[in-house]
């Protein structure tokens, strides 16, 4: 006869380890943020509808997506900031090997580990790339040139 599992014990919210709560809230910040960023690039690198009527009512149309594209990479630096700080937090105090544990919870454990140091060192990756084509960006438009000559 087939019998239900037992009821789990209720988890407790303690106060005394608040690193991982700590760590989720970061990378909830940093996912906001990074959502925050692509609304902001699409919503302001896009052609309003007066561009299409008329050329002359979209003069200041190259300026608005610069300073929209600017505003998105600095939300996208912060959101992935957060998102690798929350990840740094669960990484160093927030994932425990358990006491006398099976080596499932070990196994568990470990991929939560390598989990965790993977989005950390994606994120840093990623907010190298964007400081790199921001800078390139910057220095071929004063001097005039393309990257790699394309």
């Amino acid at each position: 006869m087939w019998m239900p599992m037992p009821v789990p014990p209720k988890r407790t919210i303690t106060i005394t380890d608040p690193w991982p709560l700590l760590g989720f809230w970061t990378r909830v910040l940093g996912f906001f943020l990074l959502f925050a960023g692509a609304l902001v690039v699409v919503a302001g690198a896009t052609p309003g509808g007066n561009c299409y009527s008329s050329a002359t009512a979209c003069s200041g149309f190259a300026s608005q997506a610069a300073n929209s594209i600017l505003a998105a990479r600095i939300l996208w630096v912060l959101g992935l900031g957060a998102l690798a700080a929350g990840a740094a937090i669960r990484l160093h105090w927030g994932i425990r090997m358990p006491e006398g544990a099976k080596p499932e919870d070990v196994t568990w454990a470990i991929a939560d580990r390598r989990t965790n140091a993977l989005i950390f060192v994606v994120c840093i990756v990623l907010m190298f790339l964007i400081f790199l084509i921001s800078s390139d960006i910057t220095v071929f438009a004063a001097t005039g040139t393309t990257p790699l000559g394309l």
